[in-house]
């Protein structure tokens, strides 16, 4: 470094005084033209299927079949498309499967439908209005004369069907019930009913109902998507009744249990006395969605913001999992296996107390979860973080109807976060305690009973793994740093990077228990300091980060605005410390641990080795394009060996579980220019996966165009989004999407050469001192479809 790089390191705020006019993007696309269809038979196929399934729905004793046709559509296996791509195509055409769950999801929009769901074989699965199946079974007859575009919507579909009796129910779980004994069931509505129409289908289901068998309702919700829900005690008879004649009830199912992951205290130590009386009502907040704290905990209650109690949970925590986690949330991860100090350390964090527990010990009632969190943004604004220490088994292991309904709960997460703007923890979960995977670690990443479950595969949440933070002998792992044995592993759905971040959960015995002296500490009900491991002990260290990250960027916001969830996720995945990077673990940390520890103290403690530059701002709909001008000094360019930036863009987009293979419905992507004239840079490497909304990109800054600029000392970002899949279809989602993108500009030579110095030399460093101001506000007005 030279001697004038001995300047105080800073972070670089771009604001709108750094965007240049906002540009549109040109329509593009054509319609396909497709080959070998016998359009004449393939109209008659589906409109013949149409009427059959329409009749077989108004021959049924649901309620609402003069209203609704809930149906089955098939897809065409393989469709053939003409092409001059002379090496794609195979005799002037290229062949590509159907697949509903992704690009093809949006013909149903086209054609009049709503897309619901996508079952395990491919098929889609289907509304729309009486009214409706006459007009396409009409339409589907006269294919053949129709013009190219109407033809190229019905080209995917081969036939309707009715939605088969496993595709809403689980058969087996069916049958293992007793007989003539009533259980817990869950009965879920299909959605875009009325609520008249709601309502009488639970009044029919309730008719059925034999109250001498102690069949009876126990409750009822509504999902934040809309969706309507009974929760009962039923008999399989009844279910079995109910399953066969109601088309509008979507599935039946046993009750969506979560559980806190850790195990019973295995180490205590005395209660310390001194309690430090500092002032705390200025700290950050994290909503810790959990088991519950005591009221009159010794400790926490004078970091408690607030309590919250589902109407499903006891007002009386009896577990202690929500007490210790949220001792990790307050005082972080303090190592006691010396001894306890003197005295209680002050906290750094306060937190919302938020028990959505369920009847057993342990459990967490995924149905309370969604509507916690609702009535806590609305009620508390200051809670912006959430963590959520659980999670169901790993998905896989679920039965198919189970398994899609936890999918609508993590949708409906996601999207909850795409309007309140929010951030949100969840660990990635644990393996079974005592259960040894069948290759010994760290090889067992392919082990099933490992694989992520359905909470720790959101998409706009980030997921927390968990690494050894220490060592003590009798643990599985042997080396500081590497991933805790009973994480869970990746990747995520449509094969996402997750988990996204890790923290220290400690270690694991050799028969895979939890032992004295291999965990991390946190308090117990009673005041006393334990020692446990679990990933539900390392979120709340990550948790925190968040925390501290939006307080610290809220200093750099004017009045009025707040930065957005994505800024800190961007910042925190740029700033990341890398994981461990050893052979022998190698594809298990990067399955385990995702991008390392992440902290918020290059915040106030900037590195003086990069130049760090932040932006957020908001893209107006799909044909808005920003365009960022970054600082990249001449001066510096000139002198660095290898000059890089790397660059880090996330977003929040809406999720819709039916695109299984996409799940996200906007797909955000970035270009680097040296000025707007110019064709984009291509990226040396990126880490991303698919439409999941975090993208990493690390570019050579080596060769410059000897074209300069009039305003030499800046290159330009343009970012722009586009619909890849039709969104949910009970919901009216903004066209506005949050953008924010974290970069840093570095020298890989032998020297390298700071840029700090060239950057605050530059006139316009004096405004790079704020996030922008957006347009709008930060929460996106997501409204639900009103059905008459």
């Amino acid at each position: 470094m030279s001697p004038k790089d001995h300047v105080a390191p800073r972070t670089f705020y771009l604001n709108e005084q750094h965007e240049l006019s906002r540009g549109e993007k040109e329509g593009r696309g054509s319609t396909p033209k497709y080959a070998d269809i016998d359009w004449a038979t393939k109209g008659g196929v589906i409109s013949s299927s149409l009427r059959s399934v329409a009749d077989n729905i108004q021959a049924s004793h649901d309620p609402l079949k003069g209203n609704h046709c809930f149906l089955l559509a098939e897809p065409v296996a393989t469709l053939a498309k003409f092409s001059t791509n002379k090496i794609k195509a195979v005799d002037g055409k290229i062949f590509e499967s159907t697949t509903f769950a992704d690009k093809h999801s949006r013909v149903f929009k086209r054609l009049g439908m709503d897309l619901l769901g996508v079952t395990e074989n491919g098929s889609a699965i289907v509304h729309m209005k009486p009214q409706v199946v006459r007009q396409l079974s009409s339409t589907a007859q006269s294919l053949e004369g129709l013009g190219p575009r109407e033809k190229s919507r019905w080209a995917t579909i081969d036939k309707f069907e009715m939605i088969p009796l496993e595709a809403r129910v689980d058969l087996s779980w069916l049958r293992s019930l007793k007989a003539a004994a009533s259980g817990d069931a869950v009965i879920e509505l299909q959605p875009l009913l009325t609520r008249v129409e709601i309502d009488t289908v639970f009044r029919a289901i309730l008719a059925i109902f034999d109250r001498g068998l102690g069949e009876a309702a126990s409750g009822t919700g509504t999902d934040y998507s809309g969706r309507q829900w009974l929760r009962c005690k039923v008999t399989p008879e009844s279910l079995e009744r109910v399953a066969r004649d109601f088309f509008s009830i979507q599935s039946l199912h046993s009750p969506l249990i979560a559980f806190a992951a850790s195990a019973q205290p295995i180490k205590q130590v005395r209660r310390i006395a001194s309690i430090s009386d500092a002032e705390i009502s200025h700290l950050p907040v994290v909503g810790v969605v959990d088991t519950g704290v005591v009221s009159n905990h010794s400790i926490l209650s004078k970091y408690r913001r607030g309590t919250y109690v589902a109407q499903t949970s006891s007002a009386t925590p009896t577990d202690p999992h929500g007490c210790f986690v949220s001792s990790r949330v307050v005082f972080g991860d303090p190592d006691y296996s010396n001894g306890p100090p003197s005295e209680t350390p002050n906290g750094a964090i306060r937190f919302y107390d938020i028990n959505v527990s369920g009847i057993n010990a342990g459990e967490i009632d995924g149905k309370s979860v969604l509507p916690a969190l609702q009535a806590i943004v609305a009620t508390a604004p200051d809670v912006r973080v959430f963590n959520l220490s659980f999670d169901a088994p790993p998905l896989d292991t679920i039965d198919p109807v189970k398994r899609s309904e936890f999918l609508l709960l993590v949708q409906d997460l996601d999207n909850l976060i795409f309007q309140y703007d929010v951030l949100v923890v969840i660990s990635a979960g644990n393996s079974p305690q005592g259960i040894i995977p069948a290759t010994e670690y760290p090889r067992h990443f392919d082990d099933p009973q490992w694989a992520l479950g359905p909470w720790a595969r959101s998409f706009n949440s980030l997921t927390c793994g968990s690494f050894v933070g220490h060592l003590t002998s009798g643990g599985v792992a042997t080396e500081i740093d590497w991933p805790s044995p009973f994480c869970r592993v990746g990747p995520g759905l449509c094969d996402s990077p997750k988990p996204d971040f890790s923290a220290n959960g400690g270690n694991i015995s050799q028969n895979y228990r939890y032992a004295p002296g291999l965990g991390v500490w946190g308090l117990s009900p009673n005041g006393m300091w334990e020692d446990k491991s679990g990933t539900s002990h390392a979120a709340p260290l990550l948790a925190r980060e968040c925390a501290f990250a939006l307080g610290i960027l809220q200093s750099v916001c004017e009045n009025g605005a707040q930065p957005f969830a994505v800024t800190v996720k961007a910042f925190l995945a740029l700033t990341a410390t890398s994981p461990v990077d050893h052979p022998a673990v190698r594809e298990l940390a990067q399955r385990t641990l995702g991008r390392g520890a992440a902290s918020a103290q290059r915040l106030t403690t900037p590195s003086a080795a990069t130049g760090v530059m932040i932006w957020q701002g908001v893209l107006d709909d799909d044909k808005d394009v920003a365009k960022i001008k970054v600082p990249i000094p001449k001066e510096w360019l000139e002198e660095a060996e290898q000059p890089c930036l790397r660059l880090v863009l996330a977003w929040d987009p809406p999720a819709n579980a039916a695109v299984k293979d996409v799940w996200a419905t906007r797909s955000v992507s970035p270009k680097l220019k040296r000025y707007a004239e110019t064709s984009a840079r291509r990226p040396l490497k990126g880490k991303h996966s698919k439409s999941y909304p975090l993208i990493e990109r690390h570019y050579s800054l080596h060769k410059i165009s000897t074209e300069v600029p009039e305003d030499e000392n800046f290159w330009l970002i343009e970012i722009e989004y586009e619909q890849v899949a039709e969104y949910h279809p009970t919901m009216i989602f903004p066209p506005q999407q949050r953008v924010a993108f974290a970069a840093e500009i570095y020298d890989e030579g032998a020297n390298k050469i700071s840029p700090q110095s060239s950057l605050q030399s530059l006139p316009q460093s004096a405004t790079m001192t704020r996030l922008s101001i957006p347009p709008s506000v930060a929460r996106m007005p997501v409204v639900l479809r009103t059905f008459v």
